[in-house]
């Protein structure tokens, strides 16, 4: 990036902060997401909000969308679990370490399981990164995620996540307070496990770890983890023993036949 390139990018940025400190309204932050922001960081699609977040998943508290294609909504339905809330490898990453994420499609496959990777890009939501304000207690946050960006994203593009976030957050703080809560609940619906989570949890129930499970289905360990997530939230339980136990009492932990 040459010289004046930077100076036109710090422009861009000390427009963005400024912009940002004038926001009361929905309509306010709209002009800036699709204005300054954009100029900054062009991206196709975005989606910001805050909501619960907790090891079992988030919930979406209430959210403004700049998609005009409704596909992050089906995407968010395809998540959806039985008590409303949805999880993600880039959800839980960005969980773990409060940093700036993101996935380019391609490139960083290898990186998730298969099955959410191959969910992402049926919905073209490839060169996407995300980054959120979480409270203290790490319970609640905000998110900020742009989809379809036009480069390679990377380091640069989640340094200037970085360095915007904090006053995204502020902004829509106070955007918000115009927006209803969005109901999420009105679309959740009890989710039965897949044929490959059964034969999952039987393994379970065999004590075999996520590492042995993977070699017996030929899977790699990243997905088995994955799975055994998605088990744990459609069960509602919160770990291994939990799971085996409600499993067995609903008739899941059944030997695959094979």
């Amino acid at each position: 990036m040459t010289d004046g390139e930077t100076s036109a990018l710090d422009r861009g940025i000390l427009t963005v902060i400024k912009e940002c400190v004038l926001v009361q309204t929905a309509n306010d932050l709209s002009r800036v997401m699709e204005g300054p922001l954009r100029a900054v960081l062009p991206f196709e699609m975005m989606i910001c909000g805050v909501g619960g977040i907790s090891p079992q998943g988030s919930y979406v508290h209430k959210l403004l969308e700049y998609d005009r294609t409704l596909t992050y909504y089906k995407y968010y339905q395809d998540l959806l679990n039985s008590e409303g809330k949805t999880d993600s490898p880039l959800m839980q990453k960005w969980r773990e370490t409060h940093e700036p994420v993101f996935y380019q499609s391609g490139r960083d496959d290898h990186l998730y399981p298969q099955e959410w990777v191959s969910l992402f890009n049926k919905h073209k939501l490839n060169n996407t990164i995300g980054h959120g304000v979480a409270d203290l207690m790490g319970s609640f946050s905000s998110y900020f995620i742009f989809s379809r960006l036009p480069m390679v994203v990377g380091p640069e593009q989640a340094h200037l996540l970085t360095l915007l976030t904090p006053h995204l957050h502020l902004a829509l703080s106070r955007a918000l307070k115009t927006v209803q809560d969005y109901p999420w609940n009105l679309g959740a619906t009890k989710k039965p496990l897949s044929e490959r989570q059964r034969e999952i949890l039987y393994w379970m129930h065999e004590g075999k770890t996520n590492w042995e499970i993977a070699n017996i289905l030929g899977l790699t360990e990243i997905n088995v983890k994955y799975h055994a997530d998605q088990i744990f939230i459609k069960l509602e339980v919160r770990n291994r023993f939990h799971a085996v136990a409600k499993g067995h009492e609903l008739g899941l932990a059944q030997k695959p036949n094979k």
